[in-house]
């Protein structure tokens, strides 16, 4: 990383420090650098064939990501990413993307009675609080 870290708090520091994902180490470490990194980047500089998949794996890791419209080299409009506002990282989420193992999806799809029920659009906060817990009533599959 760059001397550009005297920008950002040591918390937030320490958090993305603490991220092992390549992809999301990648991104980060591009930002923290250049300020911004493009989907032209991803693709070209690290062989990326879905750029967003690269930028998911940082939000996923509690890391709070803007996208914004920039021009590629031949002239379209591509996605680029900055960070958000960094006050509001997730320091509970360094490992991204949480999996579920057999057994807690096999017990909750006997509490739902197998039942779909339609999201509120709150899964992922509520997940996330959730989770911690432990408690299957607070899912859905």
């Amino acid at each position: 990383m760059s001397n550009q870290t005297a920008n950002y708090p040591k918390t937030f520091l320490v958090h993305i420090e603490s991220i092992t994902n390549k992809r999301a180490k990648i991104v980060i470490n591009h930002i923290m650098k250049h300020g911004f990194i493009t989907t032209e980047d991803l693709e070209i500089t690290y062989g990326y064939s879905h750029p967003p998949r690269a930028a998911r794996d940082v939000r996923e890791a509690g890391v709070p990501l803007e996208t914004f419209k920039v021009k590629s080299s031949s002239g379209k409009s591509i996605a680029a990413y900055k960070f958000g506002d960094i006050t509001q990282y997730q320091a509970n989420r360094v490992d991204g993307r949480k999996v579920f193992s057999k057994t807690f999806k096999q017990e909750l799809y006997a509490l739902t009675e197998g039942k779909c029920y339609i999201c509120n659009g709150m899964f992922e906060l509520m997940g996330e609080k959730c989770f911690q817990k432990h408690s299957n009533k607070n899912f859905m599959l």
